[in-house]
């Protein structure tokens, strides 16, 4: 099949082009179309698919098959217009191509200033929906040099420098100092900004940096022995500190305070908070100490064992297996504690004296609940999502106890 001539790789800020269809297959329902020459930049390199027309049609996928570009035309249907030898108009959605073209450029401009600032190679690069991101190979990043990238990235993007683009023999690679070597075979297309970083690229990107806008670091992460950065670019860039300003405007708001003041804000916040749940959580010991007297005081008395069984509505098990250990820190309690709701939770304890083990109780109430669970000698837990069962369940684990 001929070979598609890709406009895009000698002119980015092409939006029209004329074609002659080459090929026409329908995939799943979906017509797609390969022409002769196309400015449509196919989904590859980290980078997604332009979108657009053809004959007036939404393009809805591009997609490159070894040197063939297809157009998916979801609108298109058995269209004979778009038969092979049919000649076409193509039109790129500019605001989406500009849109690529300042993050990707702006990802050559960001990893060249990580590698000479701070030594970092970029290993990966995602241009998704809202946020760009690159990993870097280095294990860690401290604000200040991320912040000094920041600065140098964005004093390339306004000194306007030009941004040229060349195909060129491999022989010719030879004193041009590429960001990474290239792995393609072949003749290499080099997309260089001014001298201050040379990369093998096949993507979309502007005349000068300046369209670029400018470039936001808004987070990184670590993450599988590099570091994740997410950044975003030129409209992107702005509508990012404009969501974050609001953000930090309502909570600022909410917090009675200025901008300025949030962070300590915050943090006075966060410490009343812990102390608050720390005062909660003690309250909370007592309570349940409290209410493990009371049931064990008026539990069952089996021997020289003291048998508690109780059902509660919507506790956590995590309250249950808290009170289940206080009762069994008591001589010989042994706890049967059940709770449901939207699903059944079954905890059981047993005092070291008992004579009896929590997990081998527990084994003979959950096949009334089709549960599950496990635990040890002294405490043990199970759940399911019939909690209908959960009396009968704590009655059978009962019978298990005798004097």
């Amino acid at each position: 099949m001929q070979a598609t001539t890709r406009l895009y790789l000698h002119d980015s800020s092409r939006f029209n082009f004329e074609a002659t269809v080459v090929a026409a297959q329908i995939r799943d329902g979906v017509r797609w179309i390969a022409l002769d020459q196309s400015a449509f930049y196919p989904e590859g390199g980290g980078q997604p698919a332009d979108q657009g027309t053809i004959n007036g049609l939404p393009v809805t996928d591009v997609q490159a098959n070894d040197d063939v570009v297809w157009h998916a035309l979801g609108a298109a249907g058995n269209d004979q217009s778009l038969d092979v030898d049919a000649h076409i108009h193509g039109a790129i959605d500019p605001t989406r191509r500009l849109d690529h073209m300042q993050q990707h450029c702006g990802q050559h401009i960001l990893s060249a200033a990580f590698q000479a600032l701070c030594g970092a190679a970029t290993v990966g690069f995602h241009l998704g929906e809202r946020i760009v991101t690159i990993d870097l190979d280095i294990p860690a990043l401290q604000r200040n040099q991320v912040q000094a990238v920041e600065d140098l990235a964005n004093q390339i993007v306004w000194g306007n420098l030009p941004v040229t683009v060349r195909i060129l023999a491999r022989d010719e690679l030879n004193g041009l100092a590429l960001r990474k070597t290239p792995t393609v075979a072949g003749p290499v297309r080099v997309v260089s900004i001014d001298d201050f970083d040379h990369s093998a690229c096949g993507g979309t990107h502007p005349a000068y940096t300046g369209t670029v806008g400018m470039i936001a670091v808004l987070r990184w992460t670590r993450q599988r022995g590099g570091v994740r950065v997410s950044f975003a670019c030129g409209g992107r860039a702005l509508n990012e500190l404009r969501r974050l300003n609001q953000v930090a405007s309502e909570a600022a708001e909410q917090l009675s305070v200025g901008l300025d003041e949030l962070p300590i804000a915050t943090k006075r916040l966060l410490t009343t908070q812990q102390a608050l749940q720390r005062q909660l959580a003690t309250a909370e010991e007592r309570l349940l100490d409290d209410e493990a007297e009371r049931l064990y005081a008026a539990g069952e008395l089996v021997g020289a064992k003291r048998v508690v069984q109780a059902c509660f509505a919507d506790w956590s098990i995590e309250r249950l297996r808290t009170l289940a250990e206080a009762i069994a820190a008591r001589p010989g309690g042994i706890a049967l504690l059940g709770s449901s709701g939207t699903r059944a939770n079954l905890v059981v304890a047993c005092a070291p004296e008992s004579g009896y083990e929590a997990n081998q109780l527990l084994a003979h109430g959950l096949p009334q609940l089709a549960g599950r669970g496990g635990g040890n000698a002294r405490l043990a837990q199970g759940g399911s999502p019939q909690s209908e069962h959960l009396e009968a369940a704590l009655g059978t684990i009962r019978q298990q106890i005798q004097a």
